[in-house]
């Protein structure tokens, strides 16, 4: 019996004790749930920041450091103290995007710089290449507005490596096949077939920034993808264009046979490009937000990217895509054609002086464009980015004016106008870049990119239709209209800058001061996503509290 109540007695001692051990467990898991969800609660308020005065909330993947697999510390990485990158983006990927840019660039400049070469060898008169460069400059814009909307599309679902790997391919295609139309409708669709991959490497310009830069450092970035572009514009200028001359004065080799060499040499550098392109980009982009895309359909995706044109500053983004694009065409088109036409006029009928000379002066105009653009990248990162826009069109608006008045093409005022004129271009290329990467939100970057790239489109349009209508009746006429679309764009920027500052000051804790002080000093954030900017009544004055 003694031993029976014993056992009984530790039996239950040893029930107690498990009870309490179970107590006690269930106690420190109850404290441990606790302290986990007020570190995630914590987590969770840290990784959003509330931005007064401007209503965005931003996510800590762009910040200094990012904390992840608890508490490793990951420090951002700076491209040559210049700029910082994302941290799934390595340096080949960076240096790969920039190289893309110079090629593009390099094959815009180059097939309207020497084509009138080809447009002389097909017995095209004078005052007929006006028209006739308009009209082909046209049908490839056509094909662009159609295209780029349909690429930026593409590599929202797929990402952007295939996208402008592909498209630098078929620019080769066309590059090459280009010089051997022997009729004006063959070189049409020859111009059309370039044109297809054209619109996928514009439109990837941007995308590919905003993907691979964190946002306050894009308009560093969109310097120095102005600066690559240049470098591409100054190769197609001062070197490719050379290479016919020179191979004309050492062998005997017609004008016609050595462009066709050209532009096999082209190309090349376009097929050689693609491939670099396709095994060098980053592989798909890691944001899930652009993971997401996947599990829409097309349709969808173009709708919410027209949606996020309903942002003010994003229609003055396109806008500035519109006149930036329009420049290009004006810089390289019809520039070239009138020192061309006017150095084949006085040197007696050397095709390939005037070409060569042609080249010459565009390419130091793209060389001031060149150098321009680190400023241009510099005053965007530096300057409130609709200011900066605002400046660099008025710029642009003395340049063209210059232009339009002068005598003829070989003038002192002339070559100073198109210096200008070239800086004025890269540098709405970069405010133009820099501000449609700062107002496209995460996930729809390829679809805003593809209508930005065809706004730009629509600039070539116009710029091709009536400057090649008017220029035959007098050759200043297309630099005069893009004077006045830049003079009218500055007036647009600053009435929505004054605007949007003016509304901004009448927020509570806002001083008259900081409406001046925004002229210099760039106070612009990123939205996160669509539903962001939906939710708020003006995305521009909007204060979060």
């Amino acid at each position: 019996m003694d031993s029976d109540i014993k056992n009984n007695n530790n039996n239950n001692n040893n029930n107690n004790n498990n009870n309490n051990n179970n107590n006690n467990n269930n106690n420190n898991n109850n404290n441990n749930n606790n302290s986990n969800n007020n570190n995630n609660n914590n987590n969770n308020n840290n990784n959003n920041k509330i931005i007064e005065n401007h209503a965005i909330i931003i996510n800590n993947n762009d910040e200094k450091n990012q904390i992840i697999n608890n508490q490793t510390l990951i420090k951002e990485r700076t491209f040559l103290y210049i700029h910082k990158i994302n941290n799934d983006v390595s340096y080949m990927n960076l240096l790969t995007s920039y190289l893309g840019s110079f090629l593009s660039i390099c094959f815009f400049v180059f097939i309207n710089v020497a084509q009138p070469d080809i447009l002389s060898s097909l017995g095209i008169s004078d005052d007929q290449q006006g028209r006739i460069s308009g009209n082909l400059s046209f049908c490839n814009e056509i094909v662009i507005v159609v295209a780029s909307y349909t690429w930026g599309i593409i590599s929202d679902k797929i990402g952007r490596r295939g996208v402008y790997s592909a498209g630098m391919f078929i620019i080769g295609i066309g590059l090459v096949i280009y010089p051997f139309a022997n009729s004006i409708i063959c070189l049409y669709i020859f111009r059309m077939i370039f044109a297809i991959g054209a619109a996928s490497c514009s439109s990837m310009l941007s995308a590919v920034l905003a993907d691979y830069i964190p946002f306050r450092d894009r308009g560093k970035a969109s310097g120095l993808l102005g600066f690559a572009a240049g470098g591409g514009a100054v190769l197609a200028s001062l070197v490719l264009m050379k290479i016919p001359n020179l191979i004309k004065q050492n062998s005997e080799l017609s004008s016609r046979e050595s462009t066709e060499i050209v532009y096999g040499m082209t190309a090349g550098l376009a097929i050689i490009g693609s491939v670099l392109l396709f095994f060098c980009l980053q592989r798909k982009s890691k944001d899930i937000k652009l993971m997401c895309n996947e599990k829409k359909n097309a349709l969808k995706i173009a709708w919410d990217g027209l949606k996020a044109g309903k942002k003010p500053l994003l229609s003055l983004a396109y806008g500035s895509g519109f006149l930036a694009r329009g420049d290009s065409a004006i810089a390289t088109t019809f520039l070239s054609l009138w020192i061309y036409q006017y150095t084949l006029s006085i040197n007696g009928g050397d095709k390939t002086a005037a070409l060569s000379k042609s080249g010459t002066i565009s390419g130091i105009a793209q060389t001031c464009a060149l150098f321009f653009a680190l400023i241009a990248g510099f005053l965007c990162d530096r300057m409130n980015r609709i200011f900066a826009m605002v400046l660099l069109a008025a710029i642009g608006c003395v340049g063209y004016f210059m232009l339009a008045f002068s005598e003829n093409p070989l003038t002192t005022q002339f070559f100073i106008g198109a210096c200008i004129i070239g800086c004025a271009e890269t540098g709405m290329v970069v405010s133009s870049t820099a501000l449609v990467a700062q107002e496209s939100p995460t996930e729809l970057r390829g679809s805003v990119s593809g209508f930005f790239s065809q706004c730009g489109s629509i600039g070539i349009l116009v710029a091709s239709l009536l400057g090649g209508i008017l220029y035959d009746k007098w050759n200043g006429y297309p630099f005069a209209l893009f004077g006045v679309f830049s003079a009218l764009l500055s007036i647009w920027g600053l009435i929505v800058f004054f605007i949007t500052q003016f509304k901004r000051s009448l927020v509570p804790n806002s001083s008259i001061k900081n409406f001046f002080k925004n002229f210099i000093q760039n106070n612009d954030k990123e939205f996160n996503n669509q539903k962001q900017i939906d939710s708020l009544k003006d995305p521009l004055i909007s204060n979060l509290s």
